[in-house]
Order: structure tokens, then sequence, then C-alpha cells
């Protein structure tokens, strides 16, 4: 008798529990001139060291130079700006003389603002836009008439919506709402924006708004850099809980795309330094928490079998990383390991570390399909071991491989039938031979 070889090719031990993880390396890298600052520019530092200590208020001048700064415009079209901008504080410091009741001049001051703003644009904030070409949303014209109530003398605000701005004067104790992208909104702002959730804001803070919009804009383009260099602008002229929440959103993003773009240490360096820079909010140390298991995860892909275990056992003794990631990580160890043992033909290697995982992760599908197919393998490989012997008559040899082999799966078919089978080949044999 002939006894065929079982010689399907054996299963890649393949795992794809890390694949949606590790996927990410395959995206093409993030512009690398694209810069990630937490530092403010020399000129907003420059700004916010100038305001006065509260409960002052800063100066129309200073508001001025504020909102140019923050619009971005290039230095020829700032210095625009500022000679209009100007003459309008001027024509509004003119009105506190000339019109002594506040509340009239909280109203005349609307009026100036319409003798420079022409036409509403829901995306220009921007108040050089407003000044020089007329341009303005409910940023800009909150801005312009914030800086000319300074001059005006009379006490402003702003009050900040999700989707609006605008601003209120303190008039005798009374609050006078002012609708800045009405040239009619004087005392008149709509019931609806009254009982929508808001935040209160001090001129600066209106001014800051300013940077929050064009950061915005600049994430709607993708240039997550430039949003996060604003935001850092924003916060340090302004410091409170809008501007902080708008720094939180612009580093959660930043981050982001860098993970995305698969710049993972960038990431995690990222997250680190907004940390040092702003204190540790639970926002942030989710985002670092995520950033260094991004890290950790292409490590672990870059490395071979027996590093990535070393890992998941570090990530485990250390508690760097939540249960199913480490996981995830003895998986991807582990499969690499008993691969590394099929490879080299050494079968029985390869279940004995597929057995070890699995009485590590009982409850582990990936590891169970890891530990049948790695069995499977080695069963193989003795029935194929058996059969050489079989078929060159040396029945002794197949018949000591199989009894080894039963010992590790005593309940095995393929190996009882080739066991009846080399047992009756050599009592055959010996009936041959004769006493």
């Amino acid at each position: 008798m002939y006894v065929s070889s079982r010689n399907p090719k054996p299963s890649r031990l393949f795992v794809p529990v890390l694949a949606a993880a590790l996927a990410l390396a395959a995206v093409v890298q993030a512009r690398a001139e694209e810069a990630y600052r937490l530092s403010p520019t020399e000129a907003v530092v420059a700004l916010a060291a100038a305001l006065p200590s509260a409960p002052a208020d800063p100066s129309a001048g200073q508001l001025l130079s504020a909102a140019i700064l923050f619009s971005g415009a290039n230095a020829p079209r700032a210095e625009k700006a500022l000679a209009a901008g100007l003459r309008a504080v001027q024509a509004a410091e003119a009105l506190a003389a000339e019109t002594p009741d506040a509340y009239e001049r909280g109203a005349r001051v609307l009026e100036l603002v319409y003798g420079i703003l022409k036409r509403y644009e829901l995306l220009e904030s921007r108040i050089d836009s407003g000044l020089l070409e007329g341009r303005y949303n409910c940023v800009g014209s909150a801005s312009l008439y914030a800086i000319l109530a300074r001059a005006a003398g009379l006490a402003v605000r702003g009050v900040i919506l999700d989707d609006h701005a605008y601003c209120y004067l303190i008039i005798d104790g009374r609050r006078i709402d002012v609708e800045t992208t009405d040239p009619q909104g004087y005392d008149n702002a709509m019931e609806g924006r009254k009982t929508a959730p808001s935040r209160d804001a001090s001129a600066s803070g209106v001014m800051a708004l300013v940077l929050r919009n064009r950061a915005t804009l600049e994430e709607r383009s993708g240039r997550w850099g430039n949003a996060l260099g604003l935001a850092v602008d924003a916060y340090a002229y302004d410091p409170g809980e809008l501007t902080l929440e708008t720094l939180s959103g612009r580093v959660n993003n930043s981050v982001g795309a860098l993970l995305r773009s698969g710049r993972y240490d960038d990431s995690l360096a990222l997250a680190d330094l907004a940390i040092a820079r702003y204190g540790q909010s639970p926002a942030f140390l989710e985002l670092q928490n995520t950033a260094r298991l991004a890290v950790l995860t292409d490590r672990l892909r870059k490395s071979v079998p027996s590093e990535a275990l070393a890992m998941a056992e570090e990530a485990l003794a250390s508690g760097v990383a939540d249960e199913p990631w480490v996981e995830s990580a003895f998986i991807w160890a582990y499969t690499g390991l008993a691969e590394e043992r099929r490879r080299a033909g050494d079968h029985l290697g390869a279940w004995e570390i597929a057995s070890t995982a699995v009485s590590r992760f009982s409850d582990s599908r990936d590891l169970a399909s890891l530990e049948r197919t790695a069995r499977a393998n080695w069963i193989k490989a003795v029935h194929n071991r058996f059969a050489a012997l079989y078929n060159a008559g040396d029945y002794e040899e197949a018949l000591a491989s199989l009894r080894a082999a039963r010992e590790l799966a005593p309940d095995e078919r393929i190996l009882i039938e080739d066991l009846k089978a080399a047992e009756a080949a050599l009592a055959a044999s010996a009936a041959a031979t004769g006493p």
C-alpha cells in the first residue's frame, strides 16, 4: 500500500485585528512644511502685554490694532485699514462731546458703523474688509461696533452664540442689546437670540473672535497647522473659557491630522506640548493617550515578533494601553512568532506558541483560530513524515513517530488511522519474514 501525503499549502497565520489601526501607515504623509505651533506670535504677545489689568477696558486704539492684526492683512493693506479705522475712531470720540446722552450716543455709534459697512457676507470676519470695502458678517460688525463704542466712551461687551455674535452696552445699569448686523439693530436684538445658549465676552474677547472664525476657515481648507496657530494667538490675547475651548478643539484636530497622515511621533509630541503649555485637561490627556497608542501601534507593526511580544508585555505591565489594545498587540505578536516557526518548518513549535497564547487569552476568537490552524498544520506535517517513512518501508520508525505524536493528540482521527496502517504493515512484514 502507498500512503499519499497530505500537502495542501499550510494556511498563512494572519490576524486582521490590528489591520485597521495599522492601515494608517498607508496614508500619504502630510505636507512637511506645515508647522504646528503652540507659541503665540511676538506681535500678539506684545498686544496682550499692553492690555490694561481687569476691570479696566482696552482703549479703542488697542482694540483696533488687535482687530487689524488678527485679520491677517498684509502690511500695505493693514496700514490702509488702520488709517481708515483711526478716522472712524476720531469720529466716534467726537460723539462723546456732541451727544452727552449715552443711550442716544450708542445709537449714533451704530449709524457711524453703517456709514462704513455696506454688504453682508457670511464668512467675512476680517475688519480690514469692513473698513476698506464695507464687507462684514456678525463678527466683523460686532468688532467694529465695540471699537467705536469704546471710542465714544461707552461700556461695551459682546455676546457669543454658536453661530452668531452681537454687542451690548451697559448704560445706567441697564443692558442695551445691539444687533450689529442690522442698521436698525440698536436696542433690538432678536428675541430668539436672547433665549439661545450664549457666552458673555469682553471687548477683547470680541476681537479674538476674528481669529476663531479664521481658524474655522483654515480647517475647512485642511490647513490644520494654520488653524492651530490662530487659536493659540486667540488664547494668548484673551485667555478664558471660550478661547481655551477653541484652542483645545484645534489641538485635537491637529493631532488627528498628524495621526491620519502617519506622523505618529509628531502627534504625540504635539499632545505632550499642549499638556505642558496648557495643563492636564481631560481632553488633552485623552488625546495624548490616543497618540501614544498610535505610536505604539506603529512601532509594533515595524518590530520583529519577539520585539512585539516584549512591547505587549511592557504595555500590559505599565497600564499605558487599554485592554483591547493590549490583547490586539499580543495577538499580533503571537501570530508573528507562530508564523516564524511555521516558515522554518517547526509546526510543533508554532502550535506550542499558539497554545500558550490561547491559555493567556482564552476568550480571543482570533487566537483560537490561530491555534486550530497551527495544530492542523502540525498534524499534516506528522502525517507527511509518517507517509514518507511508510512508503520507504521503515515501518518501525513510522510507528514510533506516530506514537510520539499521539501523546500530544490522542484523539486525532488521521493519526489513529495512520497508526493502524503502520501496525498492520509491521505485522504483515513480520509475518512475511517468518520466524
